[in-house]
């Protein structure tokens, strides 16, 4: 007889160790018995939570065996058990009906099912006193379901008498069937694995990012603590967050502060996120209309983000002038990254960076990402040769990595059908190219997709993440990111020999799934 599970499950007793044993050497090999140990009863009528120490499925029927090991003793219908060690314990009721409410709620759980409809399913109980040799008889109890130390000697041939009896008692004569009884075992125990929704995987490392990102906080004593900083950092170690977080403390000293950055977009998605009078948000370009209108001639301090794409002497110069006393002797912070995000939007001068650090700022590298899964790192790192920090958020979703053969778009469509059937919402999903909507792989989407993509710009990426499916060309997302994140209409690094700045970008975006769908195009240069 197989027993499920093959060894005793959770137990120290050692009576219901014996009779597993005998039940696994009962009916060797044969497929039509069955037996479970310790099965869990969810519809016990007198308890909210039970427990079958043994249920048999064969072809004679449905039973249940409940075991008492030690001795046994009834004192004015009360069960008493004495162990090995001579202590006695109070039963909370009769065996017989500890398994004869097992078996009733077993066969009530069946029935409700309606997996069964057509089963006529006899069944039965006993009880085994493995210890004792059981004499008495009573009204409560037929000698037939029960089994002492002498039946333990032929166990098997106790089973079958056992079996015969409660079968010509409540069966119609006819056995079950194979098949009966490989459902009755899958109902009762099945053996299934249930595989973790994407969406669950995404969300688990959506908690990590939260948890890491506030551990970013402690660098913001090293930051404030100094006159003038210079803060590096790959993609997703927090520059963003630090700048952002820096605006708000500092503002409370009431002290001018002008938070500068190249991107519009960029500007655009701060404004929501730091609100406060003594802040300016602006880019470099728009700076001094900005101070003009607000009644600025000089800023107190200057905190600028993504510092990178300033390094060049026009825009030095007019950091310069923007701020008291200077960038020589003002009171300044630049978060940058200088070796992996240079130049999609202007060429990046590294003599301006040499200038900056003559001006003796506090260097603070931060080196721990708090935004990407270790697999997203792992494929940034492997195809692009260029460090993202390290640790990562954890362990999430294989980075799924594709080729648009045909270029008609149905790489793209299948991969956004997969992931919403995954249980990943819409807004959570933003497709980057490095061309403009019309001239991306988007565009050759069915038009019942296409609907539920919207295109950002520097207006609606301010209520940025969205409820749709969002689009954007790479280069405006820098300083942004979402959950997943779906890059499309790049040719694969190892093919071209330019700058890969924007697959680095690109990559860099998601937090917890990066789809990459590889354009079918090699003569790029």
């Amino acid at each position: 007889m197989q027993v499920i599970p093959d060894s005793p499950y959770k137990t120290d007793s050692i009576a219901e160790k014996r009779v597993f044993d005998k039940l696994r050497e009962s009916y060797v090999n044969n497929p039509m018995y069955v037996a479970f140990h310790s099965l869990n009863l969810t519809t016990h009528e007198k308890k909210r939570f039970g427990e079958a120490d043994f249920v048999i499925v064969c072809e004679y029927g449905l039973f249940v065996l409940e075991v008492k090991g030690g001795r046994i003793s009834v004192r004015d219908g009360k069960w008493y058990t004495v162990n090995k060690h001579g202590e006695e314990y109070k039963l909370k009721e009769s065996p017989f009906r500890q398994a004869e409410g097992a078996l009733h709620a077993i066969d009530r759980k069946i029935k409700d099912s309606y997996k069964f409809p057509r089963l006529t399913l006899p069944i039965g109980f006993g009880v085994v006193f493995p210890d004792v040799e059981w004499t008495e008889q009573s009204s409560e109890w037929d000698l037939h379901a029960v089994c002492d130390a002498k039946n333990m000697r032929n166990f098997e041939g106790w089973l079958k008498n056992f079996f015969v009896y409660w079968h010509s008692k409540y069966g119609n004569g006819k056995k079950l069937a194979k098949e009966d009884i490989m459902a009755l075992k899958h109902y009762l125990r099945p053996n299934f694995e249930l595989v973790e929704p994407l969406h669950v995987k995404l969300a688990y490392i959506e908690e990590s990012a939260v948890k890491l990102t506030e551990d970013q906080y402690r660098y913001l004593d090293i930051v404030a603590a100094n006159k003038r900083v210079l803060c590096s950092g790959g993609a997703g170690t927090g520059k963003t967050f630090l700048a952002a977080e820096l605006a708000r403390r500092m503002a409370s000293s009431e002290k001018n502060i002008g938070f500068i950055c190249k991107s519009n977009w960029l500007k655009r998605y701060l404004e929501t996120r730091i609100q406060n009078e003594f802040v300016t948000l602006s880019t470099i370009n728009s700076i001094k209309l900005d101070m003009r209108r607000s009644g600025i001639d000089q800023f107190d301090v200057l905190i600028v983000d993504e510092g990178q794409d300033l390094f060049n002497f026009d825009d030095i110069d007019t950091l310069d002038t923007v701020l008291k006393d200077g960038l020589s002797d003002g009171e300044w912070y630049i978060f940058h990254d200088i070796n992996n995000q240079s130049g999609l939007f202007t060429e990046t001068k590294t003599e301006v960076l040499e200038l900056l650090k003559s001006y003796t700022p506090a260097k603070v590298p931060l080196t721990t990402n708090c935004r990407n899964s270790e697999q997203i790192l792992k494929k940034v790192q492997e195809s692009l040769h260029l460090d993202m920090g390290n640790k990562g958020t954890g362990i999430g979703p294989d980075v799924h990595e594709l080729i648009e053969k045909n270029n008609d778009g149905s790489v793209l469509k299948s991969e956004i059908n997969s992931l919403l059937k995954g249980g990943v919402s819409p807004g959570s999903i933003t497709i980057l190219s490095p061309f403009s909507y019309e001239e991306s792989s988007v565009s050759l989407l069915p038009e019942k997709i296409k609907k539920n993509i919207l295109q950002l710009d520097d207006y609606s990426v301010r209520a940025f993440p969205i409820t749709k499916i969002s689009f954007s060309e790479i280069k405006n997302f820098k300083g942004l990111e979402n959950e997943v994140i779906i890059v499309i209409d790049l040719v694969k690094p190892e093919k071209i020999e330019s700058s890969k700045v924007e697959h680095y970008v690109a990559m860099s975006r998601a937090r917890g799934l990066l789809s990459i769908i590889w354009k079918n195009d090699y003569n790029s240069s």
